[in-house]
């Protein structure tokens, strides 16, 4: 069968590497330094690519297209979740106008027909041979010192959690700790698509605001957190009519605020259904509920204090674990159904928020608030942290590092392994990273 031109086989002629040279098509000489990782999200094919562009040194995202125009047909000039892109590959140049982002820059396009003279079936099969593809960091040696690189793994998870808790400590000056620790919260559950938006709703609605209002039912909560938001039906144009969501509506109508966010600042787009932000908003709503006669400051605070020591994590876990309640046990979203009862916040997400929110945060609170004991006990707590699950970013440096897929590594590790590449790798700053000249 004779191969065609599709997107996937030119991401695969990028990601295989076989073209560094290159020239734009605005005749400007580049150079491909590292085609980026692979990205499962709205907004970019590869993310934090590096390249030479006139000599320059860049990074950012990619969006690849069998031809120019299809930015334009496809609407990318119009959404500003592509302005991150740094550059558009595609196969044909046919668009008489330079690659225009919604915020009016115009980003480099280079068309690689015209560097490939083989035919196409040939290309196809050269990028198919696994010796091709990057798959590890060219410094790394396959005869690492696995206990060395451990080592090395644990030390940059330390610095990771420093780095957090110093952030924590810088915010905790400037504004209320329960403000700190919602807005981290909020931002935790919002993944990586929906991380800023959660953290703008969680601005425009401060913890003081919500815990002074004393919603009468979970459901005025709800509807206040949706309507601002904006993603209750009626803001998002759809009709859906059951009791739940007619409930909110009228909730929402008779608290009259004006001011709101858009559908369009939030991401569906692969997505995974249980993690709709309209479910991680209900999450939040679910959550506050569960310390309100504390607080949210107080309670979870406590909840670290309290934690009994062996098993800490399990304890956390199950301080921030929402079983599926009401509408939310059998819904997606408004009107979406499914089959299955799932958890609003499951064991995989308390963990994650855990590591990346709760812990920095106590032991920030700590050294604050001259409370050493908490402070030593939340950094002793990350440091025995087991193995949580892998995301993407994780599972892509196991791979640069020539690590197994089911190597087991501490929380603290595999923070490490993010630190690692949002340090160095993202930069290409191999010169300084210590794990890339890891040998025996």
């Amino acid at each position: 069968m004779k191969t065609q031109v599709s997107e996937k086989l030119i991401a695969r002629l990028w990601q295989c590497h076989l073209v560094k040279s290159l020239v734009t098509d605005d005749g400007e000489p580049f150079q491909a330094i590292y085609p980026g990782r692979v990205s499962n999200t709205s907004g970019c094919d590869f993310k934090d690519a590096v390249f030479a562009l006139n000599g320059h040194i860049m990074n950012g995202d990619i969006e690849i297209h069998v031809k120019s125009s299809q930015w334009y047909s496809h609407g990318h000039h119009q959404d500003p979740k592509y302005n991150n892109i740094a550059l558009h590959i595609v196969w044909w140049h046919d668009s008489q106008s330079h690659t225009l982002m919604q915020n009016g820059k115009a980003i480099p396009t280079i068309s690689l027909n015209s560097f490939f003279s083989s035919p196409l079936d040939e290309l196809d099969n050269l990028a198919n041979l696994s010796g091709y593809y990057l798959t590890s960091c060219p410094k790394v040696s396959q005869h690492s010192n696995t206990e060395r690189l451990n080592k090395l793994l644990t030390i940059a998870g330390e610095e990771r959690f420093a780095a957090k808790v110093s952030l924590s400590c810088k915010a905790l000056n400037k504004e209320k700790a329960g403000q700190v620790l919602f807005r981290g919260i909020a931002r935790a559950l919002g993944y990586a698509q929906n991380a800023e938006p959660c953290e703008e709703l969680a601005n425009r609605l401060s913890l003081s605001f919500l815990e002074r209002a004393e919603p009468e039912s979970d459901t005025s909560r709800q509807a206040l957190i949706l309507g601002t938001a904006g993603l209750l039906p009626s803001q998002r144009k759809r009709s859906i009519e059951d009791m739940e969501t007619d409930k909110l509506e009228r909730i929402w109508r008779s608290l009259v605020i004006t001011q709101t966010m858009k559908k369009d600042d939030w991401c569906f787009f692969r997505v995974r259904p249980d993690n709709f932000p309209t479910r991680r908003l209900v999450a939040l709503s679910y959550l506050l509920a569960r310390y309100h006669q504390t607080g949210l400051l107080r309670g979870i605070l406590e909840l670290a204090k309290k934690a009994p020591q062996g098993t800490e994590h399990g304890w956390l876990i199950n301080g921030l674990v929402i079983d599926g309640q009401g509408y939310w046990r059998n819904h997606f979203d408004f009107g979406i159904a499914q089959k299955r009862s799932s958890a609003i916040i499951g064991r995989e997400k308390a963990s994650e928020i855990v590591i990346n929110t709760i812990l920095p945060f106590a032991c920030a609170w700590g050294e604050l608030n001259s409370e050493l004991k908490l402070k030593k006990k939340a950094a002793e707590i990350y440091r025995r942290y087991p193995s949580p699950a892998d995301n993407e970013l994780t599972r892509h440096m196991k791979q640069q590092l020539l690590l197994k897929p089911d190597a087991r590594l501490s929380a603290c590790q595999q923070q490490g392994l993010i630190h690692i590449f949002k340090t160095y790798c993202r930069l290409r700053n191999c010169a300084e990273c210590t794990v890339a000249f890891n040998r025996g």
